[in-house]
């Protein structure tokens, strides 16, 4: 048998005595695309940062053996030197350069993908321009190598960072949750790249979607509590085992209940549109309406009006809007998140680190920020036992995992990040809440608790509206489900023995669906 490309052998890593990594080995070998799959908090970061040269030799136990050579690294320029990559989920690129400059950023002429130290040369840009084309059209992506990376969608930028990987004759590559931002077709595009590439890189692929790894990966390696656990073919097993392994007990997927819903609408949209500043139309003539405890689904693909139509409504969206928003039964023309919040809505917006979360202040912290008044006394004094008592229940009821409430956000695992970015606007006790991606790079386990939490929360009275490019969230989550193609709406279809094929027929405009 032929030797491995890259050997991990007894790795181990601590922070403040903790083991983020405790006796991890594992081999792969060249051309297998390998699935790291775990629980946040099971140490995959952490590996790749060894793998990688984050954290360079000496900071951590064990060995680690690439191409037969024991991997001595220092930085990460040096892996780069090795010949390993990282794409990480948070994309490294320069938005204001173009795709050429990213491409060749670190090298000077002849731009052969080593790096130079002679970058203050004259730039050769007619060279370089053709070099990065003929590089991109050798690998089949379409892209041009003029074009500026922020006019680019996130798909593309992946595949600029895939062609730079190529470029510097990277031999591993890995990719960190490389389709938490794509849709359904950019996902079938990565995945062909992926496929045509195996015979000239090895990828480890790392995701919590099981679907993926399951059609990708040739093998799945699982990491619990930072051990790896088990390695097994993917031809060998099936998801729920896989998922047993991550969480070390068995989980009940949870299932859609049938449920109906009468009476006047909380919240009712009519003839919804918005037009950004350049004139740019997003949203076209979106009528719906949701019930008292209904969760309503809204879908589509990439770039179809998903999050627009929440931020339009919270009136955070630039641009102008027009049409009619009616909130318990009186017209509403809201012009900041503010002031819906002070009518009763909560927004759980995407992007939880820039939008959602103070992650350098403490768990008790950003739970009670937007309740504070709640706890004042009448001569303004704040009622410390009466916060922490709240912080407390809060805590409790979510099932945020914690050491201390004042522990910072940022020290927790993305699906608790998550539940505390939910018990905030909780706390408030909204009559709508609008979730945008709500579980977005969250692990198996961590989703079917917050799966419990919104149907809790929907139970007890509140209108849930749900933003979700995962189909099967939609379905198991929502009672109806809006479909929007190009910022218009394609069909409204009730979740009854409705399948994803269903919805993919309407989000590609190949069908409508009943839509009033």
């Amino acid at each position: 048998m032929n030797s491995p490309l890259l050997s991990v052998s007894k790795v181990n890593k601590s922070f403040d005595g903790i083991f983020a990594l405790r006796d991890v080995n594992f081999e792969i070998f060249e051309g297998e695309c390998i699935a790291l799959v775990g629980e946040n908090g099971a140490g995959k970061s952490t590996l790749m940062k060894i793998l990688s040269g984050v954290w360079p030799v000496g900071k951590y136990g064990g060995e680690v053996f690439f191409k037969g050579q024991k991997l001595t690294l220092k930085s990460p320029v040096e892996g780069r030197k090795s010949g390993i990559s990282i794409i990480h989920q948070e994309l490294c690129l320069f938005p204001k350069l173009s795709v050429a400059e990213n491409l060749f950023l670190t090298e000077s002429f002849p731009y052969d993908g080593a790096p130079s130290n002679r970058l203050f040369e004259r730039v050769r840009w007619n060279t370089l321009f053709a070099q990065a084309q003929s590089l991109l059209d050798e690998l089949g992506f379409d892209v041009d190598a003029k074009a500026i990376v922020e006019d680019l969608s996130v798909a593309k930028k992946q595949l600029v960072e895939i062609a730079r990987a190529f470029h510097h004759k990277s031999k591993l590559l890995i990719l960190d949750e490389p389709t938490s931002a794509l849709s359904q077709v950019e996902v079938r595009h990565l995945f062909q790249v992926i496929h045509r590439m195996r015979g000239q890189i090895t990828f480890i692929y790392i995701s919590h979607k099981l679907d993926e790894v399951f059609e990708l990966a040739d093998r799945i390696i699982v990491l619990r509590d930072g051990q790896a656990v088990r390695s097994l073919k993917k031809t060998e097993t099936h998801p729920s085992e896989i998922i047993r392994e991550m969480v070390g007990r068995p989980i009940q997927l949870s299932q859609k209940l049938e449920r109906t819903f009468e009476g006047e609408p909380i919240l009712e949209v009519k003839r919804l549109a918005h037009q950004k500043e350049n004139g740019k139309k997003v949203l076209h003539d979106i009528s719906f309406a949701v019930r008292a405890g209904e969760i309503y689904g809204v879908s589509g693909l990439m770039g179809s009006g998903r999050s627009e139509l929440l931020r339009s409504i919270l009136g955070i969206e630039s641009g102008t809007r027009s049409g009619v928003i009616s909130f318990l039964g009186r017209w509403v023309d809201w012009k900041s998140l503010r002031q819906a919040m002070e009518n009763g809505v909560a927004f759980v917006p995407e992007d939880r680190k820039k939008e959602g979360l103070f992650l350098d202040h403490g768990i008790d912290f950003n739970l009670t920020l937007a309740t504070l008044d709640q706890s004042l006394s009448q001569a303004g004094t704040l009622n410390l036992s009466q916060e922490s008592e709240r912080v407390t229940e809060l805590i409790r009821e979510l099932g945020v995992k914690c050491s201390n409430p004042k522990s910072p956000v940022k020290v927790l695992s993305g699906g608790n990040q998550q539940k505390v970015l939910l018990g905030k606007v909780v706390a408030l006790a909204p009559k709508v809440l609008m979730l945008d991606e709500p579980t977005r790079g969250v692990d198996v386990g961590a989703k079917e608790e917050i799966y419990a939490i919104i149907r809790k929360l929907a139970q007890q009275g509140m209108a849930v509206i749900l933003v979700s490019s995962e189909l099967p969230e939609l379905l198991t989550l929502s009672d109806r489900i809006l479909v929007l193609r190009e910022g218009k709406a394609m069909g409204e279809l009730v979740n009854h023995h409705l399948t994803q094929e269903q919805i993919m027929l309407l989000a590609a405009g190949e069908n409508h669906g009943s839509y009033a």
